[in-house]
């Protein structure tokens, strides 16, 4: 994260991107906790518990909760297409919980749920923050909000910090930390940025939809991982919710300055 804050604002110095404005900045600490902070540590800890599949299925619901907080912040219209789309997404999530019993003590069980917290929080990112998008450049506020998202992950991260031995780690596992920073991180989150300028929030998180196909098939084929019937039909729900409210009636969209 520090890495990917580094490189970020370096490319916004070189490309002479203009700072935050004075009056926004006191925002930036709230979608840099949303946005990158909480999003990051949640999704890292839930992984870290659950399987591949399970996360790449849980991580496509964003484009609904992100619909759903919208529509609470009078964000978005709230259509019956909508409503039907929410109700079948979180009829799969509960199916995906179900599967180990809603057993506090199962890892799965932990995992899922943090990262269900991490659509949350990364949905109230993508809404709120596109009233700032517009005023500012999106390559300046995707550097800002990782130059203060990295803050609290360090401080999280200090006591393992203390044990760690860069010797220890070998050359193939820095290049795939260097792959994850560039190509995972920096580009996907400045992109994502860029897009969240130029559209609505629901439209841009429905481009997650992609990715739990993706994920899955390499968890298949690499991790060797076989989901259970359970997970197919959760899967089946939450697909066909997101693509119930992704195809509704959409508002026109404010033009950008």
């Amino acid at each position: 994260m520090v890495a990917a804050a580094f490189l970020l604002e370096l490319v916004r110095r070189a490309s002479g991107a203009q700072p935050i404005p004075r009056a926004d900045r006191a925002l930036l600490m709230l979608f840099a906790l949303l946005g990158v902070a909480f999003n990051q540590v949640l999704f890292i800890l839930g992984l870290s518990m659950t399987t591949a599949i399970h996360t790449s299925i849980l991580m496509s619901s964003i484009p609904v909760f992100t619909l759903a907080t919208a529509a609470l912040l009078r964000h978005e219209s709230l259509t019956s297409r909508a409503v039907v789309g929410m109700l079948l997404a979180g009829m799969g999530a509960l199916l995906l919980l179900s599967a180990k019993g809603f057993d506090w003590q199962s890892r799965y069980f932990r995992g899922d749920l943090l990262l269900l917290a991490n659509c949350l929080s990364y949905s109230l990112f993508l809404v709120l923050s596109r009233p700032i998008l517009a005023r500012c450049e999106p390559l300046t506020f995707v550097a800002a909000i990782f130059r203060y998202g990295a803050i609290p992950i360090v401080l999280v991260s200090l006591p393992a910090m203390r044990t760690f031995s860069p010797s220890s780690v070998t050359p193939l596992a820095w290049a795939s930390l260097a792959a994850i920073v560039l190509f995972s991180t920096a580009i996907p989150y400045f992109l994502n940025t860029w897009a969240l300028a130029r559209t609505d929030a629901s439209r841009v998180a429905a481009y997650v939809f992609f990715q739990p196909l993706v994920a899955s098939g390499l968890a298949i084929l690499v991790l060797g991982e076989r989901p259970g019937w359970t997970t197919a039909v959760a899967a089946a729900l939450i697909f066909s919710g997101l693509a119930v409210s992704i195809r509704r009636a959409r508002l026109p969209l404010r033009p950008l300055p």
